[in-house]
């Protein structure tokens, strides 16, 4: 157990690997947040679980897909820090950005303080708001977990620096726990006035999942046989871990976060990444995890706006709260416009600004290794 950990690549892997189940997986979970929050909306249904353990879900899936990319070539010698925070905010910044000066306007009428604004959007552009309670600063919905998420960025290189023997990494997974546990315990699990409430919103009670992730990256980067389950094993397994969520949903929201529905719910968390990183995908199933892997992030960052921005200003007020068809009328267009704007952010936009971004950061590299080069060989 205390021998390092060797990694299968040799420490190559290139930001441009893609797992297709994890794809898969995270594409769903976009889906199921967003079905969360239109059903919430509109008073049809509350299924506290898809909303709490989609967004859960993310975090494994991130600190999966972090370390199979990139733990090897920290092994290796080959990470560049900067770099990595370098792509990872121009992997978040364009759409939250876009998306979060459009809201301003109506931000500005609610802080009432100009300062109050201007800090507030500081802290969203550079995404520090993690820091500490992120769900009272974020400007969007959904934002908070961006901010938590760049928290992990800044201490993905320690996590993972763990993995020089299984003891430590597994040692530093289980202090994490003990520390999310007890950070739940304290916030939702109290009785809490709402300042407590919106402390639960913090890295401490996500670092497990995040760093259970790493765990299953770094396993899936070693297996010798990495697509050891069918497609349709997979799906169906999948498949079963929604509608558990389902099944043991509870009436009360926060409940699913305690007790025995905390631990059935965040092994079966762990369980679905695992299983979705040893999938193998025909053609067809492979083309389908590419469009919903590629409109995961559009889709969890869009659908709140158009619906609290673009039903009104199309005048469908009425539909919110009409009949049990049209709610869910509302809710199925919502959910299909979400994904196609989500799918054209990423092709038209998002996806160029990262090009752009690599380009740039390569053109100051090699501008850097030149002047070195030239430095060293000045007699």
């Amino acid at each position: 157990m205390n021998a390092p950990v060797e990694f299968s690549d040799s420490g190559a892997a290139t930001t441009n690997e893609r797992v297709l189940g994890w794809d898969l997986l995270r594409g769903l979970c976009a889906v199921a947040v967003a079905a969360y929050h239109y059903l919430y909306f509109t008073k049809l249904a509350q299924v506290h679980t898809w909303g709490s353990y989609g967004v859960f879900l993310f975090f494994v899936l991130s600190g999966a897909s972090l370390a199979y990319t990139y733990a090897g070539r920290i092994q290796a010698g080959q990470f560049s820090f900067p770099e990595f925070l370098f792509v990872r905010f121009w992997r978040l910044a364009p759409l939250y950005v876009a998306l979060m000066l459009m809201v301003v306007p109506t931000m500005a009428i609610w802080y009432g303080d100009l300062w109050r604004l201007i800090y507030t959007l500081l802290l969203n552009l550079t995404f520090l708001m993690g820091l500490y309670q992120p769900i009272s600063l974020s400007l969007l919905t959904g934002g908070w977990s961006l901010g938590v998420e760049a928290v992990f960025y800044l201490l993905f290189p320690l996590l993972i620096w763990s993995f020089r023997s299984w003891r430590a990494a597994l040692g530093v997974f289980a202090l994490l726990l003990v520390l999310q546990v007890a950070w739940i315990s304290a916030t939702v699990g109290a009785t809490v006035v709402p300042e407590q409430t919106w402390a639960y919103y913090n890295a401490p009670a996500f670092g497990a999942y995040f760093m259970g992730g790493c765990v299953i990256g770094v396993l899936q980067r070693k297996a010798r046989d990495p697509a050891g389950l069918s497609w349709g094993t997979g799906v169906a397994l999948i498949v079963a871990g929604f509608a558990t969520m389902v099944a043991v949903n509870p009436a009360e929201a926060a409940q699913e976060l305690l007790g025995w529905r905390a631990v059935l719910l965040g092994t079966l968390c762990f369980f679905m990444v695992a299983a979705a990183g040893r999938m193998s995908l025909p053609p067809l199933g492979a083309r389908l995890a590419r469009r919903l892997g590629d409109a995961t992030y559009g889709m969890y960052l869009i659908h709140p706006v158009l619906y609290f921005y673009l039903v009104p200003g199309l005048g469908l007020h009425a539909f919110k709260s009409g009949t049990v068809a049209q709610r869910l009328g509302l809710t199925a267009a919502l959910m299909c416009a979400s994904f196609a704007l989500a799918l054209l952010s990423e092709y038209f936009f998002e996806r160029p600004v990262r090009q752009w971004s690599r380009r740039v950061w390569a053109r100051r590299a090699g501008l850097r290794l030149s002047a070195a080069h030239n430095r060293s060989s000045t007699p």
